[in-house]
Formats: structure tokens, C-alpha cells, sequence
């Protein structure tokens, strides 16, 4: 009896399953990536939330070997190992494009152009599927990668191992296809983006096929329900704890010194690529700073693409946490230039250090983190950005602390540990009481 939605090959999944009165031990987490060094917001948010599972449920990682998702090279040997104390199973994975570049068809790129014509208008934005495998996405998962057939077939054998699996992101095949391999007994973080590769078909169907959904933020629910018709009102909004170490005054000075810094710089913090709207903030600031000779930039993470040779532009790479956390805490403002986030943990972080903050506006979730903490601005043109670079460097310390006491009381009333804890909880409860993906087929045809 074949599975719909089931990957070619897989082995058919056990019927006998947990009852409701079994208590939940045993969880599985499937993300793209998984390392304590890996530079990427969803394999952050996963780790993070992952290593406090850990401390109630029996978890485990189920990822590839790739560090680097530009290329998906063999970085890390197949097999089990452990992060920080937490189990992680690693599948081995093709380099990507091996079998040609992952294309979005061209009706699907119209629909994302004319996504705010077609918001207009009655029923979802994005199209349903056909059966096409390039029509519908499937195909474009597959060059994408990380294209991990092993871990897949591993779920498909694991109705007994485990109780209930998370899976990161909606976008890459492990968790696209994992979800519909793993069926009701899921829960899915899609952490969506207003993006093109998410006007594919096949995503409506993953989101249709977790058992529960949550989303990071009030903005990606309704995203959701506006692009693919999915009711999301009883959905659940459950990001991630936030925490952060806030340095002494004496640390922070320190830092500033050792870098060669003076207060009123700004800072960016995360991975430099153009898809994170580097080259725009880059280029603002340098018309900015020509009005500006105080004006300095820090940029702290893996650089993707060329930090331009200019001294007022300071490019850090990794470095510590410590380290990280004063130069936030001693910049005037902290910028996020991306279009496409669906949580933004390092604002929330930098809100938790009392520094304002910069956020692309046309990004929904941003967006909404800046109107209701009020600890910042919100853009949409380079040109507010730049007038926006110019006023938060020149805050008078008063209205500065202002805004940081704004930032920090949000995040505390929203992202307190305990309380996203409890949240998931109760989802991976109600969950691990469904049947597996072939027992409620079963249970619908017989």
C-alpha cells in the first residue's frame, strides 16, 4: 500500500504506536545543518531550542554533514555524534547542484512579482499542485539540497524510536519531504519568507502535512494563511527564549579599545551576503558616512561577499560571544538590513542589551518587532535608512536609554524561556498522540 506524498524507495513505517496515556520521551529534530559554528539563524534557533529540549526528552539531531549550505560539502563524517551533550545523527549528501541548478518556474516568479495584485484578490497566492515534480517544487528541492535520501528513510523506519519530530525549515528537502514522510505526529516550524522559492506548490502541501505549525511571529502566521489558503488562527506563536549575557560597562570599554572604537558606531551582526541586503546597507552607509567623518560600521559574522576596503567600515569576522555582546551593547544602533526573517534573534538579543535598533521594513516580521516595541526604527527606501543611520548616531544618551528600556521590556514579556517552553510542550503532547503517517492512512480507508 503506497503513502501519498511518500518518497520513492522509503520503507513502509510501522503500525504500532504510542497510546495517548504514554508519556513523551522521545523527540527527533530534523534540521538542514547542525554545529556549534554554523552561521545561519534557523540552524541557531534549532541548536538553541534543541540543547533545552535535551534537559526533559530524550532528543536527537537528524541532519546532513554539510557545514556550509552554499555548496553542501562533505564537511562533517556521517554517522552518530554529539554537540554540547546532545545526540546527532548525520546522512550524507550530494554537493549541491549535482544534478543542475534548483529553478523556480516562470509562473510561479510572475506570482511572486504580482504577489500584492494577487493579495487583492480572492483565495491564495500561490497555485496548486499539478503532479508536475518542476511545476510543483519538487524538483527545485531536489537540486537545492541538502538532498539526504538516508534520513529520510530513516524516519520512515523510526515510528517506534521516536514519540514526536520538529523539523527546520519548510524550505530544504529534509524537512519538506521529511514531514510528509513522518505524517501527524510532527510539528513544523516553516519560518517563512515572502520569498520566491516559497511560491512553489509544494510547500502549500508541507504545511498541510505537519500535525502542528508554529510560527515565530504574528507576521508569518498570516503570511502563511495569505499565501497558500491554510486557516492558521489556532496555529500556535512560539519563537524561542531569548537570553543574552549583558557585559559591564568596564567590558564593553575594553572591547570598544581593542578594536579601535569610539561610541557612536553602528553594527551589523550576521552572515555579510547580499541576500541579507548587505550591499544596500553598504552602500547607504558610505553616502551616509560622506556627511558623517565620525561615522563607523562594524560588520561581525562570516563575510560572503567583499567588504569594501574602507577604514570607516570594520569587518570583525567570528568572534567571540562576549565579545559580540559589548560591541552591541556599545553601539548606538544595530542595523538588519534583510528583506526576509522570520524571527531575527540577534535583534531580539540587541533589544536584551538596550541598544536601538534599524530594521528593513518592508520584512513583516521586523516590521513588527519595531512598531510594537517602539525601541527603533523601521525603513522602506534607502533614503530612510540613511535618515535613519543619521539619527540613531546622534541619539542624546537619554532618549538612547529610552529606546533600549523599550527594547528589553518587549523581548521579557514575549520571549521568556519558561513560558515558549511550556508552549512547546503542550504541542509535542498533542501531537505524539496522533497515529504515524501509514496507521492513520489505515485508519481512513479500511
Amino acid at each position: 500500500m503506497a503513502l501519498a506524498g511518500r518518497p520513492a524507495g522509503l520503507l513502509v513505517i510501522g503500525l504500532h504506536w504510542k497510546t495517548m496515556d504514554t508519556p513523551v520521551k522521545r523527540l527527533a529534530v530534523v534540521v538542514q545543518r547542525y554545529g556549534e559554528k554554523i552561521n545561519g539563524g534557523a540552524e541557531l534557533h534549532a541548536r538553541l531550542l534543541t540543547e533545552r529540549l535535551a534537559r526533559q526528552y530524550d532528543v536527537e539531531v537528524l541532519t546532513s554533514c554539510a557545514h556550509d549550505y552554499t555548496d553542501w560539502a562533505m564537511a562533517y563524517p556521517p554517522g552518530p555524534c554529539r554537540v554540547n551533550g546532545v545526540r546527532v545523527l548525520r546522512f550524507p549528501q550530494p554537493l549541491r547542484n549535482d544534478i543542475g541548478r534548483a529553478r523556480v518556474p516562470l509562473v510561479h516568479k510572475l506570482r511572486f512579482k504580482l504577489r500584492h495584485l494577487l493579495g487583492l484578490l480572492p483565495g491564495p497566492r500561490v497555485s496548486p499542485p499539478n503532479g508536475d515534480p518542476f511545476h510543483d517544487g519538487v524538483d527545485f528541492l531536489r537540486r537545492q539540497g541538502p538532498h539526504c535520501e538516508a534520513l529520510l528513510r530513516h524516519l520512515a523506519d523510526s515510528a517506534e524510536r521516536y514519540d514526536a519530530v520538529i523539523f527546520y525549515t519548510a524550505l530544504y528537502e529534509p524537512s519538506a519531504r521529511g514531514v510528509q514522510v513522518w505524517g501527524r505526529r510532527s510539528i513544523l516550524l516553516p519560518l517563512l519568507h515572502d520569498e520566491k522559492p516559497m511560491y512553489l506548490p509544494v510547500f502549500g502541501t508541507v504545511l498541510r502535512s505537519a500535525g502542528e505549525l508554529i510560527f515565530q511571529t504574528e507576521a508569518e502566521r498570516e503570511l502563511a494563511a495569505r499565501m497558500y489558503g491554510i486557516d492558521t488562527r489556532k496555529a500556535v506563536v512560539a519563537a524561542l527564549g531569548m537570553d543574552v549575557q549583558v557585559p559591564s560597562s568596564t567590558a564593553v570599554a575594553e572591547v570598544l579599545a581593542r578594536y579601535g572604537l569610539q561610541p557612536g558606531y553602528l553594527i551589523y551582526v550576521g552572515r555579510i551576503d547580499v541576500a541579507k541586503g548587505c550591499d544596500e546597507l553598504l552602500a547607504v552607509f558610505q553616502a551616509h558616512a560622506r556627511s558623517d567623518p565620525k561615522a563607523r560600521l562594524v560588520m561581525v559574522g562570516q563575510a560572503i561577499m567583499q567588504i569594501p576596503g574602507d577604514p570607516r567600515i570594520v569587518g570583525t569576522g567570528f568572534i567571540s560571544e562576549a565579545d559580540r555582546n559589548a560591541l552591541i551593547a556599545g553601539a548606538a544602533a544595530l542595523v538588519i538590513p534583510s528583506r526576509y526573517e522570520s524571527l531575527s534573534m540577534v535583534l531580539l538579543e540587541a533589544m536584551l542589551l538596550r541598544t536601538p535598533v534599524i530594521a528593513n521594513g518592508l520584512c513583516g516580521v521586523l516590521a513588527e518587532h519595531v512598531e510594537n516595541s517602539g525601541a527603533g526604527r523601521a525603513y522602506r527606501s534607502r533614503r530612510q535608512l540613511r535618515v535613519a543611520l543619521r539619527e540613531l548616531s546622534a541619539l542624546p544618551p537619554a532618549e538612547r536609554l529610552r529606546l533600549g528600556e523599550l527594547g528589553a521590556a518587549y523581548v521579557q514579556r514575549l520571549y521568556a524561556w519558561p513560558h515558549v517552553l511550556a508552549q512547546y510542550a503542550e504541542a509535542i503532547a498533542r501531537v505524539s498522540r496522533n497515529p504515524p503517517a501509514d496507521q492513520a492512512r489505515v485508519s481512513t480507508t479500511s
